[in-house]
């Protein structure tokens, strides 16, 4: 069962939208959600989970707070009749963009989008820095519901729409924040589409899970959504997930959960690589390979002011994954392939 603590809170030190980060009396930290809880103030009561510190997860240094004991109503009250974190006390409405009076609630057509699928979350940040640098303007972001639920938990979409990389996001499932809210990723894509955001990511929010086993991790979904995307117009890719410093030996080299989903996608998308690796492996799977010369992007991470990390280690540094990631990067902006 989940563990609960009582604490006071000491200090606010972050506040943004959707988010705080305390002080506690004990001198832990917690993120607190702001839609959820309100605006936490110093020495108000809370009871924190500390279940995910308490099994030394990753969970970035942070407690949870699960209830202001000073306080009984969040910071504003959402629209919608739609439920999401659905039958958890912490359930929350959401006026999804399928119920509003959009331009077109029964279009289905995702022809001219163009979408990229990232396994990792420090992917989508990587990745909307360097498209950002081949194109004007930035991309927009389609989170799934397979990590975290709340988009407002991420440092990456915060810095980078502070830093105007990333554009338009959009929570789809159970996952909630974004500037839009939508029921499908699908559906979630059709409303950047409507919005002119032509160059879309996909992906997880922080918290990405994996174990051994070669279905059991959260990145399976973008099979489902390659199929369904595909199928509506849209032009696909995966974007490869590699590593040269992973100390793990089933992510070293192409990752073997790329290798599962590019067994499982039953249809050609592109998986776009570095010219000068052999791209035998993927089209032997029935997709293609799309290749880009010098698509290195770790001096662009290195000089950025987004701090792009995964697993606890700065992104520039893996050189293998800044190779793959570029590349991705030079699809989904539309670089020429050699």
């Amino acid at each position: 069962m989940s563990s609960f603590e009582q604490r006071i809170v000491t200090q606010v030190e972050i506040e943004r939208e959707g988010l705080q980060r305390v002080l506690l009396d004990d001198g832990t930290q917690a993120t607190s959600l702001t839609e959820i809880i309100g605006l936490l103030e110093v020495g108000q009561r809370v009871i924190v989970n500390t279940t995910a510190m308490d099994l030394n997860l990753g969970t970035g240094g942070y407690h949870l707070v699960h209830f202001n004991l000073d306080s009984k109503q969040g910071d504003r009250m959402r629209q919608g009749r739609v439920l999401k974190a659905r039958y958890l006390s912490e359930q929350l409405q959401a006026d999804v963009w399928e119920e509003q009076d959009n331009e077109a609630p029964n279009v289905s057509d995702l022809t001219g989008m163009r979408v990229l699928l990232c396994q990792l979350h420090s992917h989508v940040g990587a990745i909307a820095i360097a498209t950002s640098a081949h194109r004007s303007g930035p991309v927009g972001f389609v989170m799934t519901d397979q990590a975290s639920l709340p988009l407002a938990i991420s440092d990456i979409v915060f810095q980078a729409k502070e830093s105007k990389v990333l554009g338009v996001t959009v929570t789809t499932g159970q996952s909630f924040g974004g500037e839009i809210e939508a029921v499908t990723v699908a559906s979630g894509v059709l409303a950047l589409k409507e919005r002119n955001e032509s160059t879309v990511i996909v992906g997880c929010g922080p918290g990405h899970l994996g174990t051994n086993s070669k279905l059991g991790f959260s990145g399976l979904e973008l099979v489902g959504h390659a199929t369904i995307l595909s199928k509506l117009g849209a032009k696909v890719a995966l974007a490869v997930r590699a590593s040269s410093t992973d100390p793990r030996e089933r992510h070293q080299g192409v990752s073997h959960h790329t290798r599962t989903l590019l067994e499982l996608i039953s249809h050609s998308i592109d998986v776009p690589i570095p010219s000068d690796v052999s791209g035998d492996a993927f089209e032997s799977l029935g997709h293609t390979a799309m290749r880009y010369s010098d698509p290195s992007i770790s001096g662009l991470l290195s000089e950025s002011n987004i701090n792009i990390q995964s697993m606890d280690r700065p992104l520039f540094e893996d050189t293998l994954a800044c190779e793959y990631l570029g590349a991705a990067a030079m699809w989904l902006a539309g670089a020429n392939v050699v």
